[in-house]
């Protein structure tokens, strides 16, 4: 069994909005983002508090997660990545979601998509392996700068886009989630039909996240605004994220 490295944080910094500026590698890097550490007091009104459903996302870059840790420090929701492209499956998905769920986590599971690859094989690949089961979080397309491969057109992009969205909803029965950011959705996301697809929008150390032009009614669901910090439990660090307290009806976290 690999030895785990724990790193201590108080519940309190995941409420903080503090970036690192650091790109994950070159499979699954997120938007990029200005460096910033945000100010704020430790403590949150109670009301806050209560509506507050903290998570994280996860790949194999973290190695050996202490799940029942995780649940512990107060995380309610754990995203993993399950694929990407037409033929990777990330070594540590099965684990982690099942370690997830057994702690006692509501689990989701993410596509990270690769341009230059067949979006119905990427689909494909995605719904074979991601084991989704009711209950569970939907299921995520994750859309940045890093699966950008050669040249491609914003038409054709988000043409393909749709392709992988609208399969994973007719063979999974449920919505998927669209992860992005506000300047690789307005360059690459004009469609009004990806509107019909709720927002994981990706923005660090500001007090509200920029949403693309396409969400600006609907706005956020989902908003990752601390890349890359530690929680306890984790090896390495992974992404915070802040489930929209306004939209509370959509997902059952209880």
């Amino acid at each position: 069994m690999k030895s785990k490295l724990i790193w201590t944080v108080c519940l309190s910094a995941l409420l903080l909005s503090c970036g690192s500026g650091e790109t994950k590698k070159t499979e699954d890097s997120r938007p990029e983002q200005t460096e910033s550490t945000a100010s704020a007091s430790t403590e949150e009104p109670k009301e806050v508090q209560n509506k507050t459903k903290l998570g994280i996302d996860v790949s194999h870059f973290q190695g050996d997660i202490n799940w029942e840790e995780i649940k512990e420090a107060g995380i309610l929701f754990a995203y993993d990545k399950a694929t990407q492209g037409e033929t990777y499956v990330d070594p540590d998905f099965k684990e982690n979601q099942v370690g997830a769920k057994n702690a006692g986590l509501v689990h989701g599971s993410y596509h990270f998509f690769m341009s230059n690859d067949d979006p119905l094989s990427q689909a494909k690949l995605f719904v074979s392996n991601a084991g989704y089961e009711k209950g569970d979080l939907p299921p995520v397309l994750d859309l940045e700068s890093g699966g950008i491969k050669g040249d491609i057109s914003a038409a054709d992009f988000e043409k393909n886009v749709l392709i992988w969205l609208e399969h994973v909803e007719s063979q999974l029965g449920v919505k998927p989630i669209v992860y992005t950011n506000h300047s690789f959705g307005d360059q690459y996301l004009s469609d009004a039909k990806l509107a019909e697809y709720h927002l994981w929008v990706a923005e660090y150390g500001v007090e509200k996240p920029k949403v693309p032009k396409v969400w600006a009614e609907k706005g956020w669901l989902i908003w990752q605004r601390s890349e890359r910090g530690a929680v306890e439990g984790a090896v390495g660090q992974v992404d915070h994220d802040l489930y929209n307290p306004d939209k509370a009806a959509i997902v059952k976290f209880e």
